[in-house]
């Protein structure tokens, strides 16, 4: 975006009502966040950038009263408009702590080119240069949003950000409907918002430590414990859960089963780590009587027959992936495919299989159903 690209800088009450004027006349809008989380458990905003059909706004959020934020927000989560994002899994976090809600209806730019043979991760500034010649900077990206004034260099690569995201939008619609996943997408955008929504409980983060499938039952409470405490306590005081205790060290203290404090330093704690928390750490290992008749215990990994299996499996997804021209990650993840090995190994496809009731239950499983696995020697 040059210099002669205007946008509109929105940081007064009268900017403010003006902006919101022009923006309940559109039915899909363009946007993005920059925001600063380097030392805090949430997302610091700094910057909204929205733009239409006619109009790039840059939205000051540390100006504006929270009122107008909240008007923005009924906009924004209306059922009648549609909001258009480039992998907008970060921008989702920052609109549920602002808003507490999700869009109704999301175009994300970065699904719709998965599912038209670009990369699964592709970068929007790749994607503009590659389907509408536009070049846009990247120099400012891990620059301090917080600060104020920010700089026109700053202000101006926010709005390149948005300028071409909704004709993006429309050359990447066509394509979906030539290629007649314009429906794929509308799912994917769809569970990327549940996903959002349905995030796992904290007493349910502990299943994500895979390693300690092979802890007791005893070890996965305390663990399940631990995890739910650092979560509540990050959250609690906007820290980053690292500054708290780091994954590798949860392992740690679980297997040594440490009982006093000097003790977690050799485990990898920090002096001004032990000092804060060390008590509460310790008091989540020593409670007595854990409950572990209710806790789901953490999978084990595949099996090495399963393993030989998986590979087979992959070698099929590969070349399924090739065939329709989309990134296998997109089509499959590791523990999608995964889960249908066990299903499929237990006669459990028709009520267990992940690709159940979606898209992929057409564009994969027929195809996966019809592969026998050959029998592997162990």
């Amino acid at each position: 975006m040059t210099d002669d690209q205007q946008f509109q800088w929105v940081d007064t009450e009268q900017a403010m009502q003006s902006c919101l004027k022009h923006l309940s006349t559109q039915r899909r809008l363009a946007v993005d966040t920059e925001f600063v989380r380097t030392n805090t458990y949430y997302a610091k905003l700094g910057l909204l950038q929205i733009a239409s059909e006619q109009q790039v706004f840059l939205i000051d959020p540390l100006a504006i009263d929270s009122q107008w934020l909240d008007q923005l927000g009924d906009l924004f989560l209306s059922d009648n408009i549609q909001i258009v994002m480039h992998s907008a899994g970060e921008d989702l976090e920052i609109f549920l702590r602002l808003w507490n809600q999700l869009p109704k209806q999301l175009f994300d730019t970065q699904i719709a080119a998965g599912f038209i043979g670009f990369d699964r991760q592709v970068g929007l500034q790749r994607l503009l240069k590659e389907t509408l010649g536009v070049e846009i900077s990247k120099d400012v990206t891990r620059s301090d949003w917080l600060q104020r004034p920010l700089t026109n260099q700053q202000k101006l690569y926010a709005a390149a950000d948005v300028y071409s995201l909704l004709s993006l939008a429309d050359w990447v619609t066509a394509k979906l409907n030539e290629k007649q996943r314009m429906s794929w997408f509308k799912e994917e955008c769809d569970a990327l918002l549940n996903r959002y929504i349905n995030k796992p409980a904290d007493s349910e983060l502990y299943l994500s430590f895979n390693g300690a499938w092979k802890f007791n039952k005893i070890q996965q409470a305390q663990l399940k414990r631990l995890v739910q405490w650092r979560e509540e306590t990050a959250r609690s005081l906007d820290t980053p859960k690292t500054f708290i205790i780091k994954d590798p060290v949860i392992y740690s203290v679980i297997e040594r089963q440490p009982t006093q404090k000097r003790e977690l330093m050799s485990l990898g704690l920090q002096p001004g780590q032990v000092r804060k928390f060390g008590d509460q750490i310790l008091q989540q290992l020593s409670e007595s009587e854990p409950d572990t008749a209710s806790n789901q215990p953490i999978a084990p990994p595949l099996t090495k027959p399963q393993q030989k299996s998986y590979k087979v499996m992959r070698q099929w997804l590969l070349t399924r992936a090739e065939e329709l021209q989309m990134p296998a990650e997109l089509l499959a993840s590791k523990a999608q495919l995964s889960d249908y090995l066990l299903a499929r190994e237990a006669g459990n496809l028709s009520s267990s299989s992940p690709f159940l009731n979606n898209w992929r239950y057409s564009a994969l499983q027929g195809y996966l159903d019809a592969k026998v696995i050959p029998e592997i020697q162990s």
